[in-house]
């Protein structure tokens, strides 16, 4: 069987995700899948009267493994009659924290205000200070697109929040509540078709952000009822066949920090002994299977 996984060319093949790449190719050759890796840029989308139409994918792949965030790129596959996973439309959710967030209204969220849009760079200390009264002195500051947490920023009281939400200026994204008792870790859930497969806390002793990718390290860890309905409840709301849901730690319980649908899965594979390549590409391989 061939089938196709597409990854971000400004990656490139030098950095970690793709190493994810490697692995489900790896995996795809015990379940007899030729798995072949093309980049987003390998193809071109093309609109005429006619229609658009993807220039580029020379074979018929029996299922695409979409690990990029090229939403128009899907979107023209998905029409052209692939089957993707994860779906497109979660993948545009996931890709966007103010749509995930909204998406995920009536669960444990920290608490959030969404940045007023600006077309151009200004100070408004008035609003940082709306801010503060809100949320308290310390916030975290998310840019609503990014990923590996570089999008992230912690600022500490009004002259750092004025001047970041300066930098931000004309681009879309969200200040929430500081919780300290996640300061520098949180809670992987790692979630295929309807099951849970285990959690991994993240943590860093030099960042206020827990991610592998800045250095924070993951052991296997026991999941609470709680943690797993709440693991559960977004991966369905989304709409996800795969996912890793981040939670973050608080008094109240878990909240949810994000939820991925590119996840870089070889950390919680080290930290479990889970081979969650092999499981995503059974689990696709017994949905395309279903009978009509």
């Amino acid at each position: 069987m061939k089938a196709c996984i597409i990854y971000n060319q400004g990656l490139g093949k030098d950095y970690v995700l793709y190493q994810v790449v490697q692995d489900f190719i790896d995996q795809g050759k015990f379940l007899s899948i030729d798995l072949i890796p093309k980049s987003n840029e390998d193809f071109t989308t093309y609109q005429d009267q006619e229609g658009v139409q993807v220039l580029g994918l020379d074979f018929d792949p029996a299922f695409i493994l979409f690990y990029d965030k090229d939403l128009v790129l899907a979107r023209a596959l998905k029409n052209s009659g692939y089957r993707l996973f994860n779906p497109l439309e979660a993948i545009a959710l996931c890709d966007d924290k103010i749509k995930s967030y909204q998406a995920l209204e009536g669960l444990p969220l920290p608490r959030t205000i969404y940045g007023p849009k600006r077309y151009h760079p200004y100070e408004n200390p008035d609003f940082a200070q709306r801010v503060l009264d809100i949320l308290g002195p310390k916030v975290i500051v998310k840019e609503s697109t990014g990923s590996f947490g570089q999008q992230v920023h912690l600022a500490q009281g009004l002259d750092q929040l004025v001047s970041l939400l300066k930098d931000l200026s004309c681009r879309s994204y969200l200040i929430q509540e500081y919780i300290e008792e996640s300061m520098g870790r949180d809670l992987r859930v790692v979630l295929v078709g309807d099951q849970v497969l285990g959690g991994m806390e993240r943590s860093n002793q030099g960042d206020f952000r827990a991610n592998i990718a800045l250095g924070g390290q993951g052991r296997a860890v026991s999941l609470s009822p709680e943690e797993i309905a709440l693991a559960k409840a977004c991966h369905r709301r989304l709409g996800l066949f795969f996912s890793g849901v981040d939670l973050l730690y608080s008094k109240e319980g878990p909240l949810v920090c994000e939820v991925n649908s590119n996840l870089s899965y070889l950390g919680f594979s080290k930290a479990t002994d889970l081979p969650v390549g092999k499981i995503i590409l059974e689990s696709i391989l017994k949905e395309i299977n279903k009978p009509l």
